[in-house]
């Protein structure tokens, strides 16, 4: 165990604690986001909705909120970004 896994172990004995390499790098997650958002405008043209878009915290892939989420919509954003691991949801940001 490096220092992380003990500091936390030690910290913490009563939580069993399990750590993992996350399937992608934080850097290809924030730029396949940042992307997607670049290109709210270009869907918007396309029918759709963006609502949110955001790294999963466990790092398996995006998540983003539409309006209308269908498979084609998730292949047709999978093939734009060249990202498999994009899950799209339904949903939609309310005015505050």
């Amino acid at each position: 165990m490096d220092e992380l896994d003990t500091g936390l172990r030690l910290r913490h004995r009563d939580v069993q604690l399990a750590f993992a390499d996350a399937q992608h790098p934080r850097t290809v997650l924030n730029e396949v986001s940042d992307s997607i958002k670049k290109d709210i405008s270009y869907w918007q043209t396309e029918g759709v909705a963006v609502a949110a878009v955001a790294p999963r915290a466990d790092g398996s892939g995006v998540m983003v909120m539409v309006d209308q989420a269908t498979a084609d919509l998730a292949a047709a954003m999978r093939e734009r970004y060249e990202f498999p691991n994009l899950e799209l949801t339904q949903g939609e940001v309310a005015p505050a």
